[in-house]
């Protein structure tokens, strides 16, 4: 338990703190809102982005705990397991193995959820928003949207595929034994080339 602990205690950084996350959430809404208003009611500006910046954090910390409980590690490692699961660098350690076969099952169940309808939702509300704008005159916005929508639609199907197969790849290795797992892993294939 100790080992598992100060390996995750020294893969944390300061951007997985909840207040890094607050910032950098506050600093995009600030710029965000400016691109499209002036600096003339800068303090309405700021006031919306910290209810974003609030919101997010909120949210997101909301998460990382459900994931601590549902992985038995504590809130502050939640990201740095997240991090070697995207690396697919698979721990040697069993505690941590099964942790990371939680947080993958817990990730997996997310993107399974009754949330398929979603995406063909956006994609009729894209192109019902279009056809109403071409209806109304505006041309080009109209068709921005038409064509807009399914390419934003398709990218984040494609996001979300790329993550399920990754949650996949992720799955075989946790479940293989240690000896094996050590033959497939990249963060271990880039170790033994240096």
């Amino acid at each position: 338990m100790a080992g598992r602990e100060t390996d995750l205690k020294s893969q944390r950084r300061w951007i997985d703190k909840w207040w890094a996350v607050g910032l950098m959430a506050l600093a995009i809404g600030i710029g965000v809102r400016l691109l499209f208003r002036d600096l003339d009611n800068w303090v309405a500006v700021v006031a919306g982005a910290g209810v974003y910046a609030i919101v997010l954090t909120v949210l997101i910390r909301r998460r990382q705990r459900g994931d601590a409980r549902a992985t038995g590690l504590e809130t502050d490692d939640v990201p740095a397991l997240e991090r070697r699961l995207r690396r697919g660098d698979i721990p040697d350690d069993p505690a941590l193995r099964q942790a990371m076969l939680q947080l993958v099952h817990r990730r997996r169940k997310t993107m399974h959820s009754k949330l398929v309808w979603a995406f063909p939702a956006m994609l009729l509300m894209f192109v019902a928003l279009g056809v109403l704008l071409l209806v109304g005159g505006s041309v080009v916005a109209g068709a921005a949207w038409i064509v807009g929508g399914p390419v934003v639609v398709g990218g984040m199907w494609w996001m979300r595929r790329t993550s399920l197969n990754r949650l996949r790849r992720a799955e075989r290795q946790l479940n293989a034994s240690p000896a094996q797992d050590s033959a497939r892993s990249p963060q271990r294939d880039r170790e033994q080339t240096a």
